[in-house]
């Protein structure tokens, strides 16, 4: 008795579920929402890359490294 119920839910199931799906007006896109969205968080990390590589290209010798934070402190003790 519990298969039969079983199977009689599961089929109309299914049935109202195609039934729904024939019924829509339009296919939908796969992805919904809008693409012309910009990537705030690719933005950030292609800035951060490219002022981590200024900062690892190599200095010409000679030319003094200024560390702001190291003057900056002493001045605070």
């Amino acid at each position: 008795m519990t298969v039969i119920i079983t199977l009689i839910l599961l089929a109309t199931t299914a049935w109202g579920l195609e039934r729904n799906h024939r019924r829509q007006p339009y296919q939908r896109p796969s992805l919904n929402g809008s693409t012309d969205v910009h990537d705030r968080d690719a933005e950030r990390v292609r800035a951060e890359l490219r002022g981590a590589a200024d900062w690892a290209e190599p200095r010409p010798l000679g030319v003094p490294v200024v560390n702001d934070h190291a003057t900056s402190n002493q001045g605070s003790r």
